[in-house]
């Protein structure tokens, strides 16, 4: 039986009909090979036009979501067959998909592509590049212990680390993780974070980008998802046994 699709307000049109629909798959709601009700029904059931529901399928076809088979209809896909990145920030938009589990997947997968991101940062860096990084490793010195600002802050080193590779599909990924930071803030970014710990594992890591050190800056940076991978599973683990996230979690992130 198929979860009830409730109406959209009058805002809501491609975006929300897409979102819904997401939402429902992602959280297995709407279970992989399971068919989708038809263009006008959706549209009934949404309150929207049809257009808007053909353009929402588009979206969801182009995540690899739901296969459009013509002459049969819409079919959930499953999750795994999906190459669009995009997915994983999905699934931390709602806290009813964000599981421990999920957070351990997605820092493994994280560790595994950072550390080869850093070790080509530190070859490949212009001086201009870490001129930036020691730039922002003063207004983290400055900004204390203001958790949205570290968030901001490492965000921004997130990022130049990716540029500095200067290899695009790593820039690509490495701004993939960028959002993710961004989502996973409130778990780790918060009154318990050690922000002396962060400023000096921060100025060691641009000590071996200065010295285009790639074994150092592997080294430090492994250091560093040691320590916030461990934080960000044990405070995942409290939410978890709240219900602020997981499947018996409400709202969205």
């Amino acid at each position: 039986m198929q979860p009830p699709i409730e109406p959209l307000g009058t805002s809501s049109r491609v975006e929300g009909v897409a979102d819904r629909l997401r939402d429902l798959i992602l959280s297995g709601r709407l279970p992989a090979g399971d068919r989708l009700p038809n263009e006008r029904d959706l549209a009934g059931a949404l309150g929207v036009n049809r257009s808007s529901v053909r353009e929402a399928l588009r979206r969801l076809e182009f995540l690899e979501l739901i296969e459009v088979r013509h002459g049969q209809g819409s079919f959930v896909r499953d999750l795994s067959e999906s190459s669009a990145l995009q997915v994983i920030e999905a699934l931390l938009a709602d806290p009813r998909t964000v599981t421990r589990e999920l957070l351990r997947q997605l820092l493994e997968f994280r560790r595994h592509v950072s550390l080869h991101i850093v070790e080509l940062a530190a070859l490949h860096r212009t001086d201009a590049q870490l001129e930036r990084g020691r730039r922002l490793l003063e207004q983290e010195r400055a900004a204390g212990s203001d958790p949205a600002r570290a968030l901001s802050l490492d965000v921004e080193m997130n990022a130049l680390l990716g540029e500095a590779t200067g290899n695009l599909m790593y820039q690509l990924v490495s701004n993939l993780f960028t959002r993710l930071i961004e989502r996973l803030g409130p778990i780790y970014y918060n009154a318990s974070r050690d922000h002396q710990r962060s400023r000096e594992t921060h100025t060691r890591l641009l000590d071996a980008l200065a010295q285009r050190d790639a074994v150092l800056a592997r080294s430090v940076l492994e250091q560093m998802l040691d320590y916030s991978e461990a934080a960000i599973l044990a405070e995942a683990k409290q939410l978890e046994e709240q219900g602020v996230i997981g499947p018996g979690a409400r709202g969205s992130a």
